[in-house]
């Protein structure tokens, strides 16, 4: 007796819901995995789908992982834009940026990893990209900074500095959310983290 294929025991989807569900699935594989570890055959067995079926979404490995550091790229860039849409002040839109990563972190922990190994694939094809993507963030969270009206005019004050460590900060506090016997609140350390580099050592 021949078995069916794979995904005849499924509900077939149309499309684009198929695609999008192998990008979800190539997300999770690359958290498990690493990036440079992927390949269709992995994706296909989370899928729940044949290989064939995958390759006819993506033809190539470099298509596949491009698709999965899109993903990533997007997800943590609107967590970015939507934390930095509103607030009075820089101090409360860094702020919320950190706890929205942090929020993030909990409920897709696989983004999380993927971009944690995306950040160390210097010799990859990949690298290029994730410079680009970095370069994004520091867009975002410097706009944000210079339309604070007290913090541009400072002496000595530079925004998009300060845009370069904040981004910078959140790989370590990434690597604290996965050490988690560390003792380190990391809501008060987002906190900490921008007084600090905003130059505003007290409460507010």
């Amino acid at each position: 007796m021949t078995s069916e294929p794979l995904q005849s025991k499924h509900k077939r989807l149309p499309p684009d819901e198929r695609r999008r569900q192998l990008i979800g699935c190539a997300v999770a594989v690359c958290a498990e995995r690493g990036i440079g570890r992927t390949a269709h055959a992995a994706v296909s067995r989370k899928a729940r789908v044949s290989v064939p079926t995958v390759f006819h979404y993506f033809p190539t490995r470099g298509a596949l992982i491009g698709e999965v550091l899109d993903e990533v790229q997007r997800f943590f860039l609107e967590i970015a834009r939507s934390a930095h849409a509103a607030g009075d002040r820089a101090q409360e839109r860094l702020t919320e940026h950190g706890r929205r990563f942090l929020a993030a972190a909990s409920e897709r922990p696989d983004y999380l990893r993927v971009w944690l190994d995306w950040s160390t694939a210097i010799r990859e094809e990949t690298w290029p990209g994730y410079l680009a993507f970095q370069e994004q963030l520091v867009d975002i969270v410097a706009d944000s900074i210079s339309r604070d009206p007290e913090l541009p005019g400072a002496q000595g004050f530079n925004s998009r500095d300060a845009a370069r460590l904040f981004v910078g900060n959140a790989h370590m506090a990434a690597m604290m959310y996965f050490a988690p016997d560390s003792g380190i609140d990391l809501d008060d350390h987002i906190r900490r983290t921008v007084a600090l580099l905003l130059g505003n050592s007290q409460e507010r």
